[in-house]
């Protein structure tokens, strides 16, 4: 793990791994989780340019300036830029789409691609509100551990994570080794995040959605109204997959992502 300070003195946590070049492929984790989710697709990725991020809070990296999605997106450019990175492509899982999506409307013009991992581009409804508050609620009762087994297996493919109890252990203890204030800084900014349906629509770089059928946070229907929405658009729909496509069809993911990346960044 290398940390770098940036303009308003909070520290990025990323791993660099791969060849050297000056249009990387950056990946953005989810909600309670943290770079390391990313690790069973590095071995189909060893040939490409890659900065895994802690997003603020989460990780190595210290708590987001705010909790406006606006905050996490400026801190990874801020990072990108003090590593001397003027260009890149930018996957983003879950929360990590959402942080992607206001990169791309304020960072845009610095993005070859961009992809949505499970995530999409609409506000909260009132009952995601609810539930998110509830969550609020359950940490800042000193909960965490607790809030955080529930959440995990709800997030894979009941047959999947009935066939992997140890894939659901592994991904608990990830999210209990996440702070509770950076957990719920993450809540908050979902809660206030405005919808990205326009910078989709007005996107500048091929946008690429990798959706799961069966994924019961972000609905098949949702993302796939989302994929009609840019000029350029790549989707990818893994049959019988939940919300964790990197663990649970890693092949399939891992090339899709490298595939996408090599496409644009020769276009």
């Amino acid at each position: 793990m290398k940390k770098i300070t940036t303009s308003d003195q909070r520290q990025m946590a990323f791993y660099q791994s791969g060849p050297q070049h000056h249009t990387p492929l950056v990946l953005l984790h989810g909600f309670c989780e943290d770079s390391s989710v990313w690790e069973p697709m590095l071995p189909h990725l060893t040939e490409t340019p890659l900065i895994r991020m802690d997003l603020p809070g989460f990780g190595g990296s210290d708590l987001p300036a705010s909790i406006q999605m606006e905050d996490y997106a400026h801190a990874v450019h801020s990072a990108l830029q003090l590593l001397g990175i003027q260009r890149c492509v930018l996957i983003g899982h879950s929360l990590g789409g959402y942080v992607a999506l206001a990169y791309l409307r304020h960072h845009g013009i610095h993005l070859a691609g961009m992809g949505l991992f499970h995530s999409h581009p609409f506000p909260d409804d009132e009952e995601r509100i609810k539930n998110r508050r509830r969550g609020i609620e359950t940490l800042q009762q000193g909960k965490r551990d607790l809030y955080v087994a529930q959440l995990f297996p709800n997030l894979f493919a009941p047959k999947f994570a009935e066939a992997h109890p140890e894939i659901i252990q592994k991904m608990t203890e990830m999210g209990r080794r996440q702070d509770a204030a950076g957990i719920i800084a993450a809540l908050e900014s979902m809660i206030a995040r405005p919808s990205y349906e326009q910078t989709l629509k007005t996107a500048t770089c091929p946008v690429q959605f990798i959706l799961g059928e069966k994924d019961a946070l972000i609905p098949l229907e949702s993302g796939l109204k989302a994929a009609v929405m840019p000029p350029a658009s790549d989707l990818h729909v893994l049959p019988g997959v939940g919300h964790m496509g990197i663990w649970e069809d890693t092949e399939a993911c891992a090339g899709y992502v490298r595939d996408f990346y090599d496409r644009v960044i020769q276009s």
